[in-house]
């Protein structure tokens, strides 16, 4: 696979690649107009100093985005790397204006610039930080720069003046910096808050209210998923149609409520029943009841998926004897409860409907030939 500057596989990534690149060409920006002030003889180390300078920040830059890109920059707390990024251009902007006569203008630009960066992760702190740092290392430069015989020249002067703006609009862009700052982190937050709820309405639409079973458009949905693999890779599966046997009858005689209290503890029976083999496993996530759910009424549906006819008959069988053999306890008493199932094994080339269809016939078999047994569609 060749090499991607940008990674499309890996979106956090490559939004940090992709701001060092806009670093690298920031720094570049400078270029014409310091070269432009060295030709008009404002900053005095000459086209070879200006030279030294670019290759030093190209260099720094590309070694900062080998860090990101490679992956070498997860191991630090900051995997951005902006703080060193910050200082390490802050660096140069004092070397360009310590060799500055009236080009003064060019290192503050660049001062600028590099704190612009912050507003992506800086907090009020590392601003307020960074402005103290700054306004340290520049005036010791000044002081460096001009003797003390030199200290009461106009030259001096304008460029304390500079120093003063520049303390001052830094401060001003710690403030406003650090407020874009912490909204970007609140959107976010809000934006993770909003997926965590909108994954729970979507949990919550899936779910049979009663029973807390997947209901039936889920199961839908996930059969659907399962007819696909089904195709793509010829992997077998088979689908069940549980139904309670004369559950009317506990309605009528002991009322709907007794009937809801029979229906949760059908759905927890079968659901603690099923071994992880008979469940869908979707990437990480195991969905141990994303298979069974109520497909409606006393009606419950089972997918087996990767089962062949044997072995599916054997899972819903031993669903079936733990059912009949462990009554079910209630308001009313213990209640003996069984339920006969009609089972479809996939065939190629079917549709989901005919399935289903298969496998309610069947179903209807067992009602008709007993009750309590599980038929296999032919």
């Amino acid at each position: 696979m060749p090499f991607q500057l940008i990674p499309n596989h890996d979106p956090v990534l490559a939004t940090r690649v992709k701001r060092q690149i806009m670093a690298f060409l920031s720094g570049l920006m400078f270029v014409p107009p310091a070269a432009y002030a060295v030709e008009q003889g404002w900053i005095r180390f000459g086209y070879a100093g200006l030279a030294l300078i670019t290759l030093a920040s190209v260099t720094i830059n590309l070694v900062f985005l080998a860090a990101i890109r490679s992956g070498y920059s997860q191991r630090f707390r900051d995997p951005t790397l902006i703080v060193p990024q910050v200082a390490t251009a802050g660096t140069l902007a004092l070397v360009l204006a310590f060799y500055s006569d009236k080009a003064t203008i060019v290192a503050l630009a660049l001062f600028f610039s590099s704190f612009y960066f912050g507003v992506f992760s800086f907090t009020l702190r590392q601003y307020l930080t960074l402005t103290g740092a700054v306004a340290v290392a520049y005036g010791s430069m000044l002081l460096l720069k001009y003797d003390l015989t030199q200290r009461s020249s106009e030259g001096f002067q304008l460029e304390l003046l500079d120093y003063l703006v520049l303390v001052m609009l830094l401060l001003w862009m710690s403030l406003l910096g650090s407020y874009i700052a912490s909204l970007r982190v609140k959107l976010s937050q809000q934006k993770d808050a909003l997926a965590t709820a909108l994954g729970r309405v979507k949990e919550l639409a899936s779910r049979d209210e009663l029973t807390g079973l997947h209901n039936r458009r889920h199961l839908m949905e996930v059969l659907g998923q399962q007819f696909e693999r089904a195709k793509r890779h010829a992997e077998p599966f088979s689908l069940a149609i549980l139904d309670l046997d004369l559950f009317k009858q506990i309605n009528d005689t002991h009322g709907h409520g007794v009937g809801d209290e029979v229906l949760c503890g059908f759905a927890e029976r079968i659901r603690s029943g099923m071994r992880t083999l008979d469940v869908l496993v979707r990437g990480d996530e195991n969905t141990e009841d994303s298979t069974f759910g109520r497909y409606g009424g006393e009606e419950f549906l089972l997918l087996l998926p990767y089962a062949e006819v044997c072995g599916a008959q054997v899972c819903v069988e031993r669903l079936r004897c733990s059912t009949r053999e462990e009554a079910f306890k209630t308001s009313v008493g213990s209640l003996s409860i069984t339920f006969s199932a009609g089972l479809a094994h996939y065939r190629p080339g079917e549709t989901i409907a005919t399935l289903i269809q298969r496998a309610d016939d069947a179903l209807y078999r067992a009602k008709t030939e007993g009750r309590d047994r599980i038929e296999t569609a032919q």
